[in-house]
């Protein structure tokens, strides 16, 4: 049995960030503090599905099912998305990556205006803002369904095993939150405000655009994107060393603490270049 330090430390100071802005946000409850406070959330959701990703490729610890326990009680649970659900799919990205095979191609971006090229500035707003308010994960949940269960799948999708604690881990996390919406209602319905609203609107547009950064130009001779970003694109875009992309692709075993140390020279684009890769600078 073994366990990464480094990122187990990373769960436990994203958790406690999390906590004590929803904490500080519900005792004031003002919108000014509430909004403040669901940006903050929303970045630390995504660093926690940045560590969450390392957990997908089982780097987080040794069995496999200490791994999915330990991210599932800081990650997957609380922001319903169990590690086994997202690990065939992002599998199989690894090994389709670029193809018509590929899950980020066949779910990700179904029917919308993102097709891996700078778009015009009413077609990229279209997007970004979909992204923020839902209509784009509906559009890859009702995809993610007919491959699941239609007649004519894209995807070889392989099933993942999940373990039985995943329900008792449910059971406590929900039960403790239905528990305290019975004793305290009012403070539970804005945890679950400042909570749940950034997962599912700002949290997801971050994600999106991280995923523009790390995927543009498939056809191309280049597959992914590694990045440079500064001190802001690294707390907002690029935490964890999420950065390291192309580096990944090429050595998923890889944990995230020691990409730097396993690709010392590489050839990155510059933070500030990601505007260029979204909006071709027309209307």
């Amino acid at each position: 049995m073994s366990i990464a330090w480094p990122t187990l430390r990373a769960l436990v100071l994203e958790a406690l960030v999390c906590v004590a802005t929803v904490a500080v946000a519900v005792w004031l409850w003002n919108p000014v503090v509430t909004a403040l406070a669901m940006v903050v959330v929303a970045t630390r959701q995504h660093a926690l599905f940045i560590l969450y990703h390392d957990a997908v490729h089982g780097l987080i610890a040794k069995p496999l099912r200490l791994n999915d326990l330990v991210i599932n009680a800081f990650a997957g649970v609380p922001m319903l998305l169990p590690v086994h659900v997202y690990r065939s799919l992002h599998m199989v990205h690894h090994r389709t990556l670029g193809t018509r095979r590929d899950p980020e191609r066949v779910l990700l971006y179904v029917g919308q205006d993102w097709d891996y090229r700078p778009l015009p500035a009413r077609r990229l707003l279209r997007q970004l803002v979909f992204d923020t308010l839902l209509v784009n994960q509906l559009k890859t949940v009702v995809a993610y369904a007919r491959e699941l269960y239609g007649p004519n799948p894209v995807l070889d999708l392989p099933r993942s095993r999940w373990w039985p604690e995943l329900v008792g881990l449910n059971a406590v996390f929900w039960g403790g939150a239905l528990a305290f919406a019975w004793v305290e209602p009012t403070l539970a319905l804005r945890a679950a405000v400042v909570w749940l609203v950034p997962l599912v609107t700002l949290t997801q547009g971050i994600q999106k655009v991280r995923s523009f950064a790390e995927h543009a130009a498939l056809d191309a001779h280049e597959l992914s994107y590694s990045w440079q970003p500064g001190l802001l694109g690294r707390l907002v875009l690029w935490p964890y060393n999420i950065q390291y992309h192309r580096e990944h692709h090429e050595r998923p075993s890889v944990p995230w603490y020691r990409l730097p140390e396993a690709f010392p020279e590489r050839e990155a684009r510059p933070g500030r270049t990601l505007p260029a890769l979204l909006w071709d600078g027309t209307l």
